[in-house]
């Protein structure tokens, strides 16, 4: 079963994208600070990340940079999430493999699951 990790503040949109990708088949992992998602990361595994660029006090572009130097984690596809136009211009910047503008429906993060399981 492919695992996903979801990292946001938002307690009610993790819910519902939680049982709307368990519902696909997925393992999901949900948590609403960069973290507890690092802490998590190794016993997880996930084969990819959604991220959010601003998680309550904390950013999301560097832990996504903190997890691109890990040796065993640097592989993980990880889709920034932001509702602002200009943050996501420079996903690149933090290693970042692609992005995804909020609002967003739930069925926009299984198709960009889809497409990284597809590589």
């Amino acid at each position: 079963m492919k695992k996903i990790m979801v990292v946001d503040d938002e307690t009610d949109l993790l819910a519902g994208i939680k049982g709307f990708l368990e519902r696909a088949g997925y393992s999901v992992a949900v948590t609403t600070t960069c973290k507890e998602g690092v802490d998590i990361l190794a016993s997880f595994n996930p084969d990819i990340i959604f991220l959010d660029i601003n998680v309550g006090n904390e950013d999301g572009r560097e832990m996504c940079r903190h997890i691109k130097s890990l040796a065993d984690h640097k592989h993980i596809p990880i889709v920034l999430i932001s509702a602002n136009d200009d943050d996501l211009k420079t996903y690149q910047e933090y290693d970042a493999n692609s992005f995804l503008k909020k609002p967003f429906r739930p069925s926009q993060l299984l198709d960009v699951a889809l497409l990284f399981e597809a590589f």
